[in-house]
C-alpha cells in the first residue's frame, strides 16, 4: 500500500521524479514516504509540478529535494544531491547562505534577496553566478518550522549583460573628446577599470618602429613599473604572445601560472587564472599594429559569449583610436589647405603671363581667319573664337581676383558721365531678353555731375549683375535702374527670377560659393562673379546688398559714394573719359545668347535609319559642347537626340530609351549626378550605360563618377578619338550584358520551377537577387530579395554560413556541407528552430573580370531524414545501455543463486558420502541432487546468454569424437529420463566422428536438446539421439514423439525466452533460454541447427550440423578418461563469507581426510594462515572488508604462504572474472557450487 502512496506522491515530475522514486526514503532521515508530513508532501507535489526552478530542505539534516528545472543550477551535482542534507550539496557557498536558513528555520522569518552574487561549484570550477531567491518556512504538522521550501531565478546572465553593455557604453561615451591616439588608449583603459569583474587588468601595446618591441600606451589595474606591464614589451612572446595574435589574427590564451609575477585581483579575491591577447582593429594611414591584453574573471568560462564581449571591447577600443587618428589627420589635413590656399593666391599671380601668351596666340589668328573662311569652317571658328573668349574673361577674372587678395589691382578712378554708360552697357542684353521673352527695363537718367569710377571695373560690376538676373531669370523681366542721393550714387539690378533661399544669402558673395540645386539657363560658371563685384565695390568705397524673395526674384543694390575724399589721391585722374562698352562687354553678351541655344546646328551629315549604329541622349548645357560631340558622333553613324539639362533628359528618355547616356556632370536643374541616380533607381533605365563628361580631372573624380553609377568617366578636355572609342565599348558592353540577362531570365524561369531550394546572392554584401518558391518558403516567404543576406536573416548571425560565404566570395572554392544544423526563424514568428539541410555555396564568376561576382545557393533539407536516425541512434544507445545492464544484473544474479547453491551441494555430498538409512533417504537425496543440477544448469545458461549476447564466450577448442560427447550426455540425462519413463535410444557410428569443438560446450549442446525433448513428451515416450557421418559434415539428431510444433513456434524456436504453448500447469518449467544457448553455441562452432516438427501431437526433432575435423585418424580429446591418480592428505583454508558455505565444504574436506581450518573474513584468513600454513586456500573473492584479490596478494607477499595454492572459489563466472582472478595471484578459479569430482582433482597427487 505504501509503495503505491509513493506513486502517487513522485507521480511525474520527469527525471527527478523517477529519481524520487527509486530512492529508499526509509534508509534517509526522511524515513518512509507514507509517514512525511503533509505539508512535506505538498512542498514535494507542488515543485514537481512546477517548471521554475524550486527545492525544499527538510528536517534537522535539511535533506534536498528538487525539481527538474533545478536541475540546471545544479549543473554537475545531480543526481547525487537528491536526498542528501544541503550543506554537502552547497558547502562551497554555506557559509552565504547559513544565515539565512537560520533566519528561515529558527526565526520562522522568510527571506528574499535579488541578484545576490554565489560562487558555485558545480561544473568542476568556481562560477561567478547571481540568483534572485526566497527562503519560506515551511512547518510540518504540529505547526513547528521544519523545513525551507525556495524557488529560484537565474539572474547571471542579466546582470553579466547589464555590465558588460555598460562598459562598452563607457568606452564610447569617455572616448569621444580624444584627440590623439595616447589620449584614446588613456581613456579607454579608464573606462575599463570600471569594470573589473569582467577584466581584472588590461594593457594597450603599440608596435614600436623597431619591430621587436611593443610600446606600453596605457594600463588599467596595474601599477607602474608592475613586470606584467613592461614599457618595452618583446614581440617574440617571452611576456606576452603579441606577434602570435597579429599573425594569426586570433586571440591567444595565456596561462597566468607561467608568469613569474603576482597579479592584480581587480574585483576577486583571487587573480585571473587566464589572460588573453587580442590584435585591436582600426583604421589610419600611419597606423601601427595595436594589441589589447586583458586579464580574464578567474569565475568565468573563456565561452563564446566571453570572447565576443572581449572582441567588442578591442573593436571598440579600435574605433577609439580610429577616431583620433581621423582627428588628427583632418587637423594636419586643415593646416595643409591653409597653406595650399596660400600657395594658390601666389600660384595665380604667377601665372598670369602663361595664361595670356596662349591665348593670345589663340585669339589672333581665330579673328583673322573667320574673314576668309568658308562657311561650315567658320562656324567652328566662330566657336573657338566665342570659347577662347570666354576663357579669357574667365583667367582674366581670376587674376584680377588674386591681384585684389594680393592688394595689386592698378585701379584709375577719372570722372565718368554714369548715366549713359550704364544705360549703353544694359541696352546691349536687349537683345538676349528679348529673343528670351523677358523684358528690359532700363531706367537711368542723366546724373547731375560725373561720378569718380574705374571704368573697367564699374563695366565689369553691371555686366555680372546683368548676366546673373538673366541666367536665374525665366518669366517676367529684368530691371536697371540709376539713382542720384544726396551723397552717393545707387545702381539697381532687380528681376523677377526664382530667387534665393534665405540660408543663401548670408553667403551669396562668398568667394567660389555656389547656390546649389539652383534653376538656371546653364550650370556654367566658377562662383566667383559675385565675390568680385562685392571686391570691386568696396574698392569704389561703397557697399552691395541683395534682397530676395524665392519665387519672386532678387534686387542687388549698389551704392557708391560720389566725391573722391574716399579714394586714394595717387589714384584718381581729373580728365573726364567718355566712356564705351569694350570688348569684353561683347563676350558677356555672346555667352548669354548661347544660354538659350538649346538645338545647336543641325548635322548635315545624320545617318539615315537603316546605317544607325545607336541611339545615344546627350545632355549638356553648353551649346558649342553639344553641337560639337553632336556632329562626332553623327559623323560615327549615331542617331544623337540632344538636350540641355538632366530633366529633359528624362523627359526624352520616358518618350524612348536610348542605347546609351552621355550626359555632363556639371547641369543647370538636374545635374549629370541626379540624373544617373535617377535612371538607377528606374527598374526600366537601370541597366542603361551611362557616360559621363566632366573638367573634374583625377582618381577621386572619377571614382565619384563611377561609385555614382556611372559606366565610364571621360574628363574634358577629350580627343574625338577617346570619345567615339569609350561610347562604341559601353555599347557593346550593353549589349553584351542584355544577352547575358536574357540568360539569366531563362535560368531564373528554371530555378523557380526547380524542385529544391535555390538563391542567389551578388556582390560583396551577398544581397538576394532571387530566390525561389521552396527557399523563401524556408524563411516563412519573409521579403529578403534585394537585401543583404545578414539583414534579411540576422538569426544566421554567429552561425558559421556567413563566414562560409564571404570564404567562397573571397577564394572562389565551392563548398558543399552535408548535414548541417541550421537555427532559424522558418515560420517568420521569431521561434529559432533546428533545421538541417545539406547545401552548395557555388560561386559564379563576372565573364568580364573573372572575379567571383555572385554565389549560388542550392540546398536541399534533410531534417526529417536526420531526426529519424538520431532518433534510432538514440534508441539504441539506450537499448545498448538496457543490455549492459541486465548482463550486469545477470552476472549479479548468478553470484547471488550460486552462492547458497554452494552450501546445499556440499551438504548433499556429505548426507551422499554416508550410507542412507533407509530408501525414502536416499530416494530424497537424488532428487535433492538432481534439482540443484538443474538449478545450476539454468544458472550457467543464464551466464551463457550474457556472455553469448556480448560477444564474450570463448570456446576451449580441442579435438573431440563426438561419440564420447553422446555418452556424456546420455550419462547427466539418465535420471531425468527415468523419472519420466522415456524410452532413449542412441544410435551412433562405428568410428570416430572428430569435430573441433568445445567438448564441454558440445556436451551443454546435447543436454538441452535432450531436456527440452523430455520436458514436452509425455511420460512413456520415445526419445532417439543418432549421430550420422554425411560427407564432412557430422549430424547430431534428437528426435522425440511429444506435443509437436506449429510451423510459428518453428519460426521463433530459438528466439530468447520463447516457449512452446503448454497450458496453466507449467509442468515442463523452464525459462525459455535453453535453445537460444544451443543455435549460439553451435553457431561459434561453424555449424547450424534446425528444428522439425510435422505438426501438434506428431512430435519434434533437432538437428545439429557440425564440420569434420581435417584428419580424423588422429587421437581425440574425451575418447577415453584418464585414470584420476591417487589423493593425499592437505592442509586446507576454506574463506568463505557465507558460513553454510564454508562450514558444508569443511565438513566434505574433511570427510575426504583432509585438514580444514575455516575463515570468515580477510583479516582471520591471513591470521590464520600464518598458523596454519596451509598447501591449498580456498578463497572467496566477494568477502566483506578486504576482498580475495587483496587476501591472495598478501598471502603471495609472505613468503611461509607464497608456494600454496590459491583457488578462487566464487559466484562470479563470467570469462573477464576468471582472467582477473589469474591475473591477482590466483592458480585456478571455480565457479559456485563446485562438483565434487572438481574438488576431488585439486588434491590428486
Amino acid at each position: 500500500m505504501a509503495a503505491r502512496h509513493d506513486d502517487d506522491l513522485f507521480a511525474g515530475g520527469g527525471e527527478t521524479g523517477a529519481l524520487m522514486r527509486g530512492i529508499d526514503w526509509a534508509a534517509t532521515p526522511l524515513g518512509p514516504v507514507d509517514q512525511w508530513p503533509r505539508s512535506l508532501r505538498t512542498c514535494v507535489r507542488v515543485l514537481l509540478t512546477s517548471r521554475q526552478p524550486m527545492f525544499v530542505w527538510w528536517g534537522d539534516a535539511l535533506i534536498n529535494l528538487y525539481n527538474d528545472a533545478y536541475r540546471s543550477i545544479l549543473g554537475g551535482k545531480h543526481p547525487q544531491s537528491m536526498g542528501i542534507p544541503a550543506a554537502e550539496v552547497w558547502s562551497e557557498i554555506w557559509d552565504a547562505i547559513a544565515p539565512r536558513v537560520s533566519s528561515a528555520i529558527e526565526g520562522n522569518t522568510g527571506t528574499y534577496d535579488e541578484a545576490l552574487l554565489l560562487i558555485m561549484e558545480r561544473n568542476g570550477y568556481p562560477e561567478e553566478t547571481y540568483y534572485t531567491f526566497s527562503y519560506s518556512p515551511v512547518p510540518d504538522d504540529d505547526g513547528r518550522t521544519n523545513g525551507i521550501f525556495c524557488a529560484n531565478t537565474d539572474d547571471t546572465q542579466r546582470i553579466v549583460g547589464e555590465r558588460q553593455m555598460a562598459l562598452l557604453r563607457e568606452l564610447a561615451a569617455r572616448t569621444g573628446d580624444a584627440r590623439t591616439v595616447d589620449d584614446a588608449c588613456d581613456l579607454s583603459t579608464q573606462a575599463i577599470e570600471t569594470d573589473t569583474r569582467d577584466m581584472p587588468f588590461a594593457m594597450l601595446f603599440e608596435a614600436d618602429a623597431d619591430d621587436e618591441h611593443a610600446r606600453l600606451c596605457s594600463a588599467a589595474g596595474l601599477e607602474e613599473g608592475h613586470p606584467a606591464a613592461p614599457v618595452m614589451c618583446p614581440l617574440d612572446g617571452s611576456i606576452w604572445p603579441l606577434a602570435d595574435a597579429l599573425r594569426t589574427h586570433a586571440p591567444q590564451v595565456v596561462d597566468c601560472s607561467t608568469l613569474p609575477c603576482t597579479l592584480p585581483t581587480g574585483a576577486w579575491d583571487v587573480p585571473p587564472r587566464q589572460a588573453i591577447v587580442l590584435s585591436v582593429p582600426h583604421t589610419g594611414s600611419a597606423s601601427r599594429n595595436v594589441w589589447l591584453v586583458v586579464g580574464l574573471s578567474p569565475y568565468r568560462l573563456l565561452d563564446p559569449g566571453y570572447q565576443s564581449f572581449l572582441h567588442m571591447v578591442a573593436g571598440q577600443v579600435g574605433a577609439n583610436i580610429s577616431n583620433a587618428q581621423a582627428y588628427e589627420e583632418e587637423r594636419r589635413r586643415a593646416l595643409a589647405l591653409a597653406e595650399l590656399d596660400r600657395a594658390k593666391t601666389a600660384f595665380f599671380s604667377n601665372i598670369s603671363h602663361e595664361f595670356r601668351t596662349p591665348l593670345t596666340l589663340l585669339l589672333a589668328p581665330v579673328e583673322e581667319a573667320l574673314c576668309d573662311t568658308q562657311a561650315l569652317v567658320g562656324e567652328d571658328l566662330a566657336s573657338v573664337h566665342r570659347n577662347a573668349q570666354r576663357l579669357l574673361r574667365l583667367v582674366n577674372a581670376l587674376l584680377d581676383f588674386s591681384r585684389i587678395e594680393a592688394g595689386r589691382v592698378q585701379a584709375r578712378y577719372v570722372p565718368v558721365a554714369l548715366g549713359p554708360f550704364t544705360a549703353e552697357l544694359a541696352s546691349m542684353f536687349r537683345s538676349a531678353t528679348e529673343k528670351a521673352g523677358l523684358r528690359l527695363d532700363v531706367d537711368v537718367p542723366a546724373l547731375s555731375s560725373p561720378v569718380h569710377v574705374d571704368r573697367e571695373m564699374w563695366e565689369k560690376i553691371v555686366l555680372n549683375l546683368l548676366s546673373n538676373a538673366f541666367k536665374f531669370t525665366f518669366d517676367g523681366g529684368i530691371r536697371v535702374a540709376l539713382r542720384e542721393l544726396e551723397h552717393d550714387v545707387e545702381l539697381v539690378v532687380e528681376d523677377t527670377g526664382i530667387g534665393i533661399a534665405p540660408e543663401e544669402l548670408p553667403r551669396l558673395f562668398e568667394r567660389f560659393h555656389r547656390v546649389q540645386d539652383a534653376q538656371a539657363r546653364t550650370h556654367e560658371g566658377s562662383g566667383i562673379g559675385l565675390a568680385m563685384v562685392l571686391e570691386l565695390v568696396k574698392m569704389h568705397g561703397g557697399r552691395i546688398e541683395a534682397d530676395s524673395t524665392p519665387g519672386a526674384g532678387t534686387r542687388f543694390t549698389v551704392t557708391i559714394p560720389r566725391g573722391t575724399a574716399h579714394l586714394a589721391p595717387d589714384r584718381i585722374g581729373e580728365t573726364e573719359v567718355e566712356a564705351t562698352p569694350g570688348t569684353a562687354a561683347t563676350s558677356y553678351v555672346q555667352e548669354a545668347e548661347r544660354w538659350l541655344d538649346r538645338t545647336g546646328i543641325a548635322a548635315q551629315h545624320a545617318p539615315s535609319d537603316a546605317n544607325v549604329r545607336g541611339t545615344i541622349l546627350l545632355a549638356d548645357d553648353n551649346a558649342d559642347m553639344r553641337d560639337y560631340v553632336r556632329r562626332l558622333l553623327e559623323g560615327d553613324g549615331y542617331a544623337v537626340h540632344a538636350v540641355g539639362n538632366g530633366n529633359e533628359a528624362l523627359e526624352a528618355i520616358g518618350a524612348s530609351q536610348p542605347d546609351l547616356v552621355l550626359t555632363d556632370v556639371m547641369m543647370p536643374g538636374l545635374d549629370g549626378f541626379g540624373l544617373t541616380a535617377a535612371l538607377r533607381a528606374d527598374p526600366r533605365t537601370r541597366g542603361l550605360p551611362i557616360v559621363m563628361l566632366s573638367a573634374r580631372a583625377g582618381e577621386d573624380a572619377r571614382a565619384e563618377g563611377v561609385e555614382g553609377g556611372a559606366d565610364d568617366y571621360l574628363v574634358k578636355p577629350f580627343s574625338a578619338k577617346e570619345l567615339l572609342a569609350r561610347v562604341s565599348l559601353q555599347i557593346e558592353r550593353a549589349q553584351r550584358r542584355a544577352e547575358i540577362e536574357r540568360q539569366r531570365g531563362a535560368l531564373r524561369e528554371l530555378f523557380e520551377q526547380a524542385p529544391a531550394c535555390i538563391a542567389l546572392l551578388r556582390g560583396p554584401s551577398q544581397v538576394f537577387e532571387l530566390a525561389n518558391p521552396l527557399y523563401m518558403k524556408l524563411f516563412g516567404d519573409r521579403d529578403i530579395v534585394g537585401k543583404p543576406i545578414r539583414e534579411a536573416l540576422p538569426e544566421l548571425e554567429g552561425q558559421p554560413f556567413f563566414d562560409l560565404l564571404d570564404q567562397v566570395r573571397r577564394t572562389g572554392v565551392p563548398y558543399v556541407g552535408t548535414e548541417s544544423s541550421v537555427y532559424m526563424d522558418a515560420t517568420n514568428t521569431g521561434r529559432i528552430e533546428e533545421h538541417v539541410f545539406n547545401f552548395l555555396y557555388q560561386p559564379i564568376r563576372d565573364v568580364e573580370t573573372g572575379s567571383v561576382d555572385a554565389i549560388l545557393v542550392f540546398a536541399y533539407q534533410v531534417t526529417e531524414t536526420v531526426l529519424a536516425r538520431r532518433r534510432v541512434e538514440s534508441l539504441m544507445q539506450q537499448l545498448t545501455i538496457a543490455d549492459q545492464r541486465k548482463d550486469e544484473f545477470l552476472a549479479m544474479l548468478a553470484h547471488e543463486l550460486r552462492n547458497p547453491l554452494a552450501p546445499v551441494r556440499n551438504a548433499i555430498a556429505l548426507l551422499q558420502a554416508h550410507e542412507a538409512p533407509d530408501e525414502r533417504t536416499r530416494y530424497l537425496l537424488d532428487v535433492l541432487q538432481r534439482q540443484t543440477g538443474n538449478l545450476g544448469r539454468l544458472v550457467n545458461d543464464l551466464l551463457d546468454v550474457s556472455r553469448i549476447t556480448r560477444g564474450l564466450i570463448e570456446l576451449d577448442r580441442a579435438r573431440v569424437d563426438l561419440r564420447s560427447i553422446v555418452d556424456r550426455a546420455m550419462e547427466s540425462v539418465q535420471v531425468a529420463m527415468e523419472e519420466k519413463q522415456h524410452d532413449v535410444v542412441c544410435i551412433v557410428p562405428g568410428r570416430p566422428v572428430v569435430v573441433d569443438g568445445d567438448p564441454v560446450r558440445l556436451e551443454q549442446v546435447l543436454v538441452n536438446l535432450m531436456t527440452n525433448a523430455g520436458k514436452y513428451t509425455d511420460p512413456n515416450g520415445r526419445i532417439v539421439v543418432e549421430l550420422r557421418l554425411r560427407e564432412q559434415i557430422a549430424e547430431l539428431c534428437v528426435r522425440d514423439n511429444g506435443i509437436g510444433m506449429t510451423p510459428d513456434t518453428i519460426a521463433n524456436v530459438f528466439d530468447l525466452f520463447s516457449q512452446a504453448e503448454r497450458g496453466l500447469d507449467r509442468a515442463q518449467g523452464g525459462l525459455g533460454i535453453g535453445l537460444t544457448v544451443v543455435r549460439s553455441l553451435v553457431e561459434l562452432h561453424g555449424g547450424a541447427v534446425e528444428a522439425r516438427s510435422a505438426g501438434l501431437g506428431e512430435g519434434a526433432e533437432f538437428i545439429v550440423t557440425l564440420p569434420l575435423a581435417m584428419a580424423m585418424a588422429e587421437s581425440p580429446s574425451g575418447a577415453a578418461r584418464s585414470q584420476r591418480a591417487p589423493i593425499r592428505v592437505k592442509r586446507v583454508l576454506v574463506v568463505d563469507d557465507n558460513i553454510d558455505a564454508a562450514k558444508t565444504l569443511a565438513h566434505l574436506l574433511t570427510d575426504f581426510g583432509h585438514d580444514v581450518q575455516v575463515a570468515h573474513d580477510g583479516d582471520a584468513a591471513l591470521a590464520l594462515a600464518q598458523v596454519h600454513t596451509p598447501e591449498l586456500v580456498l578463497l572467496d573473492i566477494g568477502l566483506p572488508g578486504m576482498n580475495g584479490y587483496e587476501v591472495v596478494r598478501r598471502l603471495r607477499e609472505d613468503p611461509r604462504t607464497r608456494e600454496a595454492k590459491v583457488v578462487a572459489v566464487t559466484g562470479y563466472g563470467q570469462g573477464a572474472d576468471r582472467q582477473r582472478a589469474l591475473a591477482a595471484g590466483f592458480d585456478q578459479h571455480l565457479v559456485k557450487p563446485v562438483a565434487t569430482d572438481a574438488l576431488q582433482a585439486l588434491f590428486a597427487a
